[in-house]
């Protein structure tokens, strides 16, 4: 594995931005922290899309506590509103075709509202939709309310609107429920050659509600590799929503102790 993206990394003509989005928080709070500490332990930011309605005060409270600790470890944006399917068929969606304009609406502001409560000016301006899907309408109705970035699927549609794409490329779970760990590794090496030739940044998709001892333990190697290499620049992904000017970031010490 480390000879692989070794290889991958070395082989990039010009560092690449990397961020982190984990999905579901609000579901599974002890992984969830178990997840923080081992990114921090690289130094590397985490993105929690959050979902407004299913989050407690409890994680709510511990989220700001870190925050306030270490300024920047964290990024809190909205998950969608509970988190429910409402289609009758077809894919699973929050915010799909079957759903009117108002309907929409009324779940993104209530859920907007919930997290301000619990968040205020910590809340980042970026929705990701449950399942990474939403409806022609709903980009329209985010922009509305004053979201700058959706983060789904790369090359999820609809293609065309108003907001800026923050796309994921490698859905962690998913490889490794395919393949395990040769299958997670072969996702992320090609991810940072495709994102090398565009030079759009690789988002890693993790979901810590269903991620599995052995899961964290290649986590925890992938990024204690990637976190000391020259060609990796780790981002929050409120860093990717405006142009920085801040292009070189030294080595990272990582512990990888459980």
């Amino acid at each position: 594995m480390r000879q692989l993206m070794h290889a991958a990394l070395d082989a990039l003509r010009a560092p690449i931005d990397v961020f982190i989005r984990d999905d579901d928080a609000g579901w599974n709070d002890a992984q969830l922290l178990a997840l923080i500490d081992l990114t921090a332990r690289c130094a590397v930011p985490i993105d929690l899309a959050v979902i407004p309605h299913v989050i407690g005060r409890g994680l709510a409270r511990e989220l700001r506590k870190r925050r306030a600790a270490a300024p920047g470890v964290v990024g809190l944006h909205q998950h969608g509103s509970s988190h429910l399917n409402h289609e009758s068929e077809g894919r699973k969606c929050e915010f799909g075709a079957s759903r009117s304009v108002v309907a929409q609406r009324d779940d993104l502001a209530r859920g907007q509202a919930q997290l301000r409560e619990h968040f205020g000016e910590l809340l980042d301006p970026i929705f990701t939709p449950p399942w990474n899907r939403c409806s022609e309408a709903t980009p329209a109705l985010l922009a509305e309310l004053g979201f700058v970035a959706l983060s789904r699927d790369r090359g999820a549609r609809p293609a065309q609107h108003a907001l800026q794409e923050i796309a994921v490329d490698v859905d962690w779970s998913r490889h490794w429920r395919e393949g395990g760990a040769d299958a997670v590794v072969a996702a992320v090496t090609s991810g940072l050659r495709e994102r090398a030739g565009d030079g759009a940044a690789l988002g890693l998709m993790l979901h810590h509600a269903v991620m599995h001892a052995d899961e964290r333990a290649l986590l925890s190697d992938v990024l204690a590799l990637m976190s000391t290499h020259p060609h990796v620049r780790w981002r929050a992904m409120r860093e990717l929503l405006l142009p920085t000017t801040n292009t070189t970031r030294g080595p990272r010490a990582c512990t990888t102790s459980a």
